[in-house]
């Protein structure tokens, strides 16, 4: 029974359309050909662990769009993303719009 609970979340977390970022594969994914919303999160943060799910659902209902990705970047583990991008709490949101590699700031609601 525990195998195949461990078996069923294995295929749950490897089927996430949120497509998760890093130093090595930043800049190729965000390179302007995309529009590309991307979280900047920390694994211990607590408003981050409500927003995974929520995060999945966005990415989820863009995952058939061409010029749509929706990401994350652990900036705990990869702090100079984090840097790079000004990230000084979690989550932060940041938008890179089709076109562009610079981003912009998410303010909408909580």
């Amino acid at each position: 029974v525990i195998f195949a609970l461990i078996l069923l979340f294995s295929c749950v977390v490897l089927s996430s359309n949120v497509v998760d970022l890093t130093p090595a594969n930043f800049d190729e994914v965000v390179d302007g050909s995309k529009a590309v919303f991307v979280e900047f999160f920390a694994p211990w943060c607590g408003h981050c662990k409500n927003l995974a799910p929520v995060w999945e659902e966005v990415a989820d209902a863009y995952a058939k769009m061409d010029d749509i990705v929706i990401a994350k970047v652990d900036a705990d583990a990869e702090k100079s993303l984090g840097s790079r991008f000004g990230v000084s709490g979690f989550p932060t949101l940041k938008f890179f719009p089709k076109g562009q590699t610079e981003a912009e700031d998410y303010s909408g609601g909580r």
